[in-house]
């Protein structure tokens, strides 16, 4: 299955020929996952649920427990997520007031450990 390829943030992306570009296997699950994070819970209406609201908490406190189960259940309600396999979740600050967010997690799809990493 494939998907219109679209970059959290920006538009659709665009082909080597102009059309709309289309993702599958892992970049897809990449994305899903990008979309999934960066999106405000409640922000579609007929799904609550769907996601984390990451790009809001800039600036707050750090909650690194709250924000590590967050992550895990929306990795959990990720279809391209191998839910049979391990999801690690690592939050590390490299210098004062900067964190990074990185999580590992295996691609349904292809079987692959992909790394998914965010920073403020």
């Amino acid at each position: 299955m494939s998907a219109l390829s679209h970059t959290m943030g920006g538009d659709l992306d665009l082909s080597g020929t102009g059309g709309v570009a289309v993702v599958t296997g892992a970049a897809q699950t990449r994305q899903a996952l990008l979309r999934r994070l960066c999106t405000n819970a409640g922000a579609y209406i007929w799904q609550p649920d769907y996601g984390a609201g990451l790009p809001a908490r800039v600036g707050t406190v750090m909650d690194e427990a709250g924000i590590r189960a967050l992550v895990l259940q929306q990795m959990q309600a990720e279809a391209g997520v191998d839910q049979t396999r391990p999801v690690t979740v690592t939050i590390t600050s490299p210098e004062t007031g900067a964190y990074l967010l990185a999580i590992a997690y295996t691609d349904a799809t292809t079987g692959t450990v992909q790394e998914l990493t965010l920073s403020t």
